[in-house]
């Protein structure tokens, strides 16, 4: 949702994300994240299988990143630059 935040109050709306899950995958981790005061609320959680025609949430190409091709920082020594900072 980095691509389509959600700002601000708001009613009750449907907010969908497609994700592509590896077969390898052995579980799917998921949460919300406040920025800010406020409240979130969440009904109807649920989880559905797609086919192809189905296009994923893709949301680094518009952001004009990419992700790397193998794990970066792993000794968190690295100084990292926040998006957009590079």
């Amino acid at each position: 949702m980095t691509a389509r935040p959600i700002q601000g109050t708001t009613g009750w709306a449907l907010y969908t994300i497609v994700l592509d899950v590896s077969e390898q995958a052995e579980a799917i981790a998921f949460g919300v994240l406040l920025s800010g005061p406020g409240q979130i609320w969440i009904d109807g959680l649920r989880f559905e299988e797609v086919d192809e025609s189905v296009p994923v949430t893709d949301m680094l190409p518009d952001m004009g990143q990419s992700l790397p091709a193998a794990p970066v920082n792993l000794d968190f020594e690295a100084e990292l630059s926040a998006p957009g900072q590079e």
